[in-house]
């Protein structure tokens, strides 16, 4: 029950936010709203505006801004329709960013009440070295605690986040160029992936802990909390392990003040995006399986799953989810594809160049193909999510 909640508010922030973010913007630019609802289906409130009617309807899956000659059709100067080039385009645009500017928000708050031992500040992860992995071959290049990494293999690296984004995908047999900054300097190095490989044995009230770097051996013994230990008790007595190259470096800490939270959090917003857009280009060249993309089905169970964390962390990674969420909704839907805020934007680029809109009907044909494409889509991505529960 508590994740149907979760996740149908979720959903109706994120939806209600991006039709407001169409509203405000044509009220801004003198366009006629017809009405402005959330959710979806029989009105169970409605109040009459001087021109707006709004309504609160009884299904909380949604919302929609109608305007006033959105798809033609009518003589009234204030209609959308009738507005000139750049007021459309920010109408249609309006929504997208308003996800995003919430994503940020979001972010805000997530870094601002996470969880950290008390007595410490709350901390945030820099692309400042703070020490190196011992036996891992950075060890080799000359690069040095205090250190700040600036660049990697030609990417710009404002956070650290930024450097797990551009190192995810490492596979041990390429040579990583990396730029640091010290003192005034700028240097360059080339760096070899190192293979770390850690395995967990779970004990009665403590686990085994063994990484294996470059073939050396070290091993630690973790007590459980209470916390952990409940989220454990099925794997006590199991081992389990992983393998995966770093680039083999501590990250500094730096205290989360007034002054930087806001910076870090535009540029993670920037990294959430950048996710997007990789992710994207990865299904397109086919680096991504088609399986490994979810829908509806399977952002409730990523819902689910964040609920379902110790009590301390589970705000935080809702918030987290949420952030997300609302900012693929956001970059999702400005990507130039029909029924989408990205194919009307699309739409209004060929109208700058052509110097003259395409007919409505054309327009509208090409939408409503574009829709019924998602729409199977969704359907798809869906019934995988379903499976991929029942294999579970």
């Amino acid at each position: 029950m508590l994740t149907a909640i979760v996740t149908i508010l979720i959903f109706l922030i994120m939806i209600s936010l991006h039709e407001f973010g169409h509203f405000i913007m044509a009220k801004i630019s003198g366009v006629s709203v017809l009405e402005f609802a959330v959710g979806m289906g029989p009105a169970i409130f409605k109040k009459k505006g001087k021109e707006t009617l709004y309504s609160i309807r009884i299904f909380p899956i949604g919302g929609y801004c109608k305007l006033d000659g959105e798809d033609g059709g009518t003589d009234n100067p204030t209609a959308f329709c009738n507005q000139k080039l750049w007021k459309r385009f920010l109408v249609v645009a309006a929504g997208a960013i308003l996800n995003i500017i919430l994503g940020f928000v979001l972010i805000i708050i997530m870094i601002s009440i996470q969880p950290h031992p008390e007595g410490q500040p709350n901390t945030i992860s820099t692309p400042i070295i703070e020490s190196l992995v011992e036996n891992s071959h950075i060890e080799e290049t000359g690069i040095e605690p205090g250190d700040k990494i600036v660049e990697i293999d030609g990417h710009k690296i404002n956070i650290y986040d930024e450097i797990r984004l551009y190192t995810s995908k490492l596979e041990g047999d390429e040579i990583i160029p990396i730029t640091v900054e010290r003192g005034k300097e700028r240097l360059e190095f080339e760096v070899r992936p190192t293979l770390s490989e850690t395995i967990y044995e779970y004990g009665e009230n403590s686990a085994t802990v063994t990484t294996i770097i470059n073939g050396i051996e070290t091993t630690e013994i973790v007590e459980y909390t209470d916390e952990v230990k409940e989220n454990v008790r099925d794997v006590i007595g199991q081992t389990a392990s992983e393998k995966r190259y770093l680039i083999g470096f501590e990250a500094h800490q730096q205290e989360v003040t007034v002054f930087n939270i806001v910076p870090y959090a535009y540029h993670y917003t920037g990294y959430v995006i950048k996710m997007v857009y990789r992710a994207l280009w990865d299904m397109i060249t086919g680096k991504t399986g088609f399986s490994e993309v979810s829908g509806p089905v399977g952002i409730i169970s990523a819902v689910n799953t964040a609920i379902n964390t110790s009590v301390q962390y589970r705000l935080v990674n809702i918030l987290s989810l949420a952030s997300i969420l609302t900012i693929n909704l956001g970059v999702f839907n400005l990507l130039p594809l029909p029924a989408l805020d990205g194919g009307r934007l699309f739409f209004m680029l060929i109208e700058l160049i052509r110097r003259k809109p395409i007919p409505p009907e054309k327009e509208g044909m090409v939408h409503a193909i574009g829709l019924m494409l998602l729409l199977l889509f969704s359907i798809i991505i869906s019934y995988n999510d379903i499976m991929k529960i029942i294999v579970k």
